[in-house]
C-alpha cells in the first residue's frame, strides 16, 4: 500500500515565525472615513471664524494622512513590512521597501482590537513604529502563530501565569 499523496508539499513557509503584512484597504477606509468626519463637524458645526476653522482641519488631517500611509498602509520608509518572532517574545522587524532588518521591543500600548485586528508599537533603534495588522487579510496560520506569541508576550508583561487565578472561593 502506497502512502498518499499531500495536497501542497511541506516547506519551510508553514512552521518560520515571521508574518509579512499585507495592508488592510477597510481599515484606511475607515480612517479616512473618519478624518472626512471630524472636517465635516469642525467646518459645519463649531460656532469659529472660517479660518480657525480651516487651520483645525489642516491640523487633524495633515498627521492623519501620513499616518495612515505608513501604519495602517504600510507605504514609505517608516512602515513596517514583516515581523519576525521567537518563543522567547524577541522580535525583529523590517522597514520600507528595502526591507531593513531592525531588532525590536514590544512597546507598552500594544493591544488586540477584537478578535482579527492587533495594533502594535516596537521600540527599534530608530525609534517607535507603530503597525495596524488586520488579521482578515494576512495569511490565516502565520496570523494565528502571532497571535499566539503576542498573547503570551502581554501574559508575561501583565506578570500572569497561563491561568488567571481564582479569587472567589465558594463558602464552606
Amino acid at each position: 500500500m502506497s502512502h498518499p499523496i499531500l495536497a501542497t508539499p511541506p516547506f519551510a513557509a508553514h512552521c518560520s515565525r515571521r508574518i509579512d503584512l499585507i495592508p488592510s484597504r477597510l481599515a484606511a477606509a475607515l480612517w479616512f472615513a473618519w478624518l472626512a468626519l471630524v472636517c465635516g463637524v469642525t467646518l459645519f458645526a463649531v460656532a469659529l471664524p472660517y479660518s480657525v476653522r480651516l487651520a483645525i482641519c489642516v491640523a487633524v488631517v495633515a498627521p492623519g494622512l501620513r499616518s495612515v500611509r505608513s501604519f495602517v498602509l504600510l507605504e514609505g520608509a517608516r512602515a513596517v513590512r514583516v515581523i519576525e518572532w521567537s518563543d522567547e517574545g524577541e522580535f525583529a522587524i523590517r522597514l520600507g521597501p528595502e526591507l531593513l532588518r531592525q531588532p525590536a521591543v514590544l512597546c507598552a500600548g500594544s493591544f488586540r482590537l477584537g478578535v482579527q485586528m492587533w495594533v502594535l508599537r516596537f521600540a527599534t533603534p530608530l525609534g517607535t513604529r507603530p503597525v495596524l495588522i488586520a488579521g482578515r487579510v494576512q495569511d490565516a496560520q502565520a496570523f494565528r502563530r502571532l497571535s499566539r506569541c503576542l498573547n503570551a508576550c502581554m501574559r508575561r508583561a501583565y506578570g500572569r501565569g497561563s491561568r488567571p487565578a481564582v479569587t472567589i472561593r465558594p463558602k464552606v
